[in-house]
């Protein structure tokens, strides 16, 4: 394919991209420029910037007014569908305590776009074990589900709880896989509890899905090449997604690690399609600089 073709090919990969995704946001402008460098990255490589172009054909971008309509297509299946009764009927989120984090941000949007009170939403670990005697039903809000690990050690972690109610589960997307790992722990350890997804995406190196009998070499094509990203290190988690979840996805907000590696990891060498904003504070970082607090300090006073 010569580079013409290859230019041709991206302009229509990009256009039919947008077309799936709806509107562009600040993540999607100029797409075409921005597929075109993601691809020159690797051009000496031939038979992985055919991969990268084929993964690209799969993958999913949500805007928010994408997930606004999800959000909202989520509360018509909780009232219209599965009927459940106010009165006895709260909100939460799956994730552990220590920050604000997706799961927390999307319950937010989902309250918020559903004019649902406050006093609706609760964190589990928080309630009483007597309050679970008036709650029949716990609706939990979810961006992705990659293996189902983090949804059953938060079950788990509560299960006392939760084995008294009835769960559901909405998420924008979840792995099959994960979901039927996830069905057959809540059934051996008796949970009521339904997946609801926007979404259910396969592995993107499964058999007879996007690659047919070439899966295989060309799973091992970037799961070296990301071995490379990632300095050499085979045993990092993040080689092609989370716990090898091989996702292509991605939000208005940020890119899940669950997504292929490849599509938001960046450093000096390598810049993603939609870097992931890994952005930390400073006591977060492990070097915390008291010098600079210091001088933080005495300019407050200078005030």
């Amino acid at each position: 394919m010569n580079e013409n073709e290859i230019s041709h090919e991206i302009r229509n990969i990009a256009s039919s991209c947008m077309k799936r995704w709806g509107e562009e946001d600040k993540k999607t402008v100029n797409f075409e420029r921005r597929l075109d460098s993601f691809i020159k990255q690797i051009e000496t490589n031939v038979t992985l910037r055919t991969v990268f172009l084929e993964l690209i054909k799969q993958y999913n971008y949500y805007s928010r007014k994408h997930i606004e309509e999800l959000l909202k297509q989520f509360y018509k299946k909780v009232t219209d569908d599965l009927r459940l009764v106010e009165d006895v009927t709260i909100y939460s989120r799956i994730e552990d305590d220590s920050k604000i984090d997706s799961s927390n941000s999307f319950l937010e949007e989902f309250k918020v776009i559903n004019e649902i009170s406050n006093h609706f939403s609760h964190a589990i670990e928080k309630l009483k074990e007597a309050d679970f005697n008036e709650i029949e039903n716990i609706v939990f809000l979810d961006d992705v589900i990659g293996s189902g690990n983090t949804v059953k050690t938060f079950f788990e972690e509560n299960k006392s709880k939760l084995l008294k109610v009835n769960n559901f589960i909405f998420c924008i997307e979840v792995l099959d896989e994960a979901k039927d790992f996830l069905n057959e722990y809540f059934r051996e350890n008796g949970f009521e509890c339904k997946i609801i997804s926007g979404n259910i995406h396969k592995k993107a190196f499964c058999e007879d899905h996007i690659f047919d009998d070439r899966c295989k070499d060309y799973e091992q094509l970037l799961k070296d090449f990301e071995m490379n990203l990632w300095g050499g290190r085979k045993r990092n988690k993040n080689i092609l997604g989370y716990e090898n979840s091989q996702a292509t996805i991605s939000f208005f907000r940020n890119t899940p690690n669950n997504t292929i590696s490849s599509f938001w990891y960046q450093n000096k060498m390598w810049e993603g399609l939609f870097p992931r904003d890994d952005r930390k504070p400073l006591f977060k970082r492990g070097n915390r600089n008291k010098k600079n607090a210091v001088y933080n300090m005495s300019r407050l006073k200078e005030v």
